[in-house]
């Protein structure tokens, strides 16, 4: 009668351990996904810009709060974003157009860098890998001179041409 019993024994061992590994490969696959989810790229520049501008607004609010777990899904949807600019960008000169490609690739890192420390819950590693990827931004956006910045943090607008005579 002892055989037949370890023999039961192993194979629900054998069950609970597919189970388990079932369930971790599921987990593990919607984790993936919800962190790699892809972002809606708008038809332009300008649009791009906005919705980078609206994603980088929204990391300064989840950092303000506390709510640093939500950071990666904003900071891959400007990597995404910044990575589409080139494809976007037909009337931009060579030099910049490759300027674009080459800072695009630190905005891919400085993503990483958020998701990181936002996981850690590092306020401190966060807001730093945020200015960083503000810095960038700006840098990149320096391409696009007519495109303004659209967020409502207080960013300063395009100097105006405009002589202090003209402008009463």
């Amino acid at each position: 009668m002892k055989p037949k019993s370890n023999k039961v024994l192993s194979v629900r061992n054998l069950a609970l351990s597919a189970a388990i590994a079932g369930s971790i490969m599921f987990h593990v696959a919607a984790w993936a996904e919800e962190k790699e989810a892809p972002t809606a790229i708008p038809d332009t520049p300008a649009a791009i810009w906005k919705s980078v501008d609206a994603e980088t607004d929204e990391m300064t609010k989840l950092i303000k709060a506390g709510t640093l777990e939500e950071l990666h899904h904003h900071a891959f949807a400007v990597r995404d974003l910044v990575a589409a600019l080139p494809d976007h960008s037909a009337t931009l000169p060579a030099d910049k157009l490759a300027k674009v490609k080459s800072d695009s690739k630190f905005v891919a890192t400085l993503a990483s860098r958020l998701d990181e420390s936002g996981d850690a819950k590092d306020k401190t590693a966060s807001e730093a890998n945020l200015k960083k990827l503000e810095g960038v931004l700006d840098m990149i956006r320096a391409n696009y001179p007519d495109i303004p910045h659209s967020d409502a943090e207080g960013k300063a607008p395009p100097a105006s041409s405009a002589t202090p005579d003209e402008k009463k």
